[in-house]
């Protein structure tokens, strides 16, 4: 995730700013000098002359600590350069702050949200359990909700990783994506332009709702999408009412019919049966990564 232009120039307009207005109505540094290393000597704001703590601390401007990351972006500027486990508190974040993954390869500052390497945690989970999130250190899905907050507090980029079944290593990288809030069924509001080597057709998932087997919000008439693929995930109806030739990620509709509802479904069963297995399609062509050795 990079968004260092964006917050840069967001930050030198607020600076500028907060400066021609101290220029007008005090001079603050030499008056009023701040003792803590983390305070700024700005009397001006809001018209009260007193210190104030800089962004990333608060407290009383004499005496200021640090508030907690918000992402892995803030961990890696921090001057963390090692993969792990941190604490990050999303901005407006309602409860306490929670522990993430961060990948600090590929430029760094990754909050990992799912991860799949092997098939000890079952996906096929229920609405609640993929709002609130599931699983451990080896699978897992962080919470719809947590990933709502991260997403909607700053610009970010989506990344995923699969090693396939014979060791090739896959990647697709997206320059945006957002995803709105419970009321809106955690839709999928943004999704960038794609590079990398595979999800070519998770494209087909912007704009769609979250749907699990318990909360069916696909627009596909003909059979609930989650129940179908064994997975919580934002099914599209774009080919649920067709009929194809067999593929690994098509399920078994009727007879000679075999159909499916999303080619890119990172939230399948681990080794699963035919259009219930973790899948991804890697161009236009056929040619789908079914049951990857390992994702995130």
């Amino acid at each position: 995730m990079e968004r260092k232009k964006f917050v840069q120039l967001f930050h030198l307009a607020l600076i500028l700013i907060d400066m021609t207005d101290a220029g007008k109505l005090c001079d603050f540094a030499a008056k009023f000098p701040c003792k803590g290393s983390h305070c700024l000597p700005s009397p001006c704001k809001n018209e009260v002359r007193q210190c104030y703590c800089n962004e990333g601390y608060e407290g009383d401007g004499e005496t200021c600590v640090s508030l907690p990351y918000k992402d892995c972006q803030d961990v890696y500027d921090a001057g963390h350069r090692q993969d792990g486990v941190y604490t990050i508190m999303p901005t407006g974040w309602p409860g306490l702050p929670f522990d993430v993954s961060c990948k600090m390869e590929n430029g760094g500052g990754w909050t990992v949200f799912q991860r799949r390497t092997d098939g000890s945690t079952s996906f096929f989970q229920n609405w609640t359990a993929y709002k609130d999130g599931f699983g451990d250190s080896r699978n897992l899905w962080l919470g719809n909700e947590k990933l709502h907050y991260l997403t909607n507090q700053r610009n970010y980029k989506l990344r995923f990783d699969i090693t396939t079944s014979n060791g090739s290593a896959m990647y697709a990288e997206y320059q945006e994506f957002q995803i709105d809030s419970e009321s809106s069924n955690y839709t999928m509001n943004k999704l960038g332009i794609r590079s990398g080597t595979t999800g070519y057709q998770l494209f087909r998932s912007k704009g769609e709702q979250f749907s699990t087997h318990d909360r069916d919000n696909d627009a596909c008439g003909n059979f609930n999408c989650a129940e179908k693929h064994k997975s919580g995930w934002w099914h599209s109806n774009t080919w649920c009412s067709k009929c194809y030739d067999y593929y690994c990620d098509h399920f078994k509709l009727r007879s000679s019919c075999h159909t499916l509802c999303t080619m890119d479904n990172l939230n399948g069963v681990y080794n699963g049966a035919n259009g219930e297995m973790i899948f991804s399609r890697s161009d236009e062509r056929v040619r789908t990564y079914c049951s990857p050795s390992s994702l995130r």
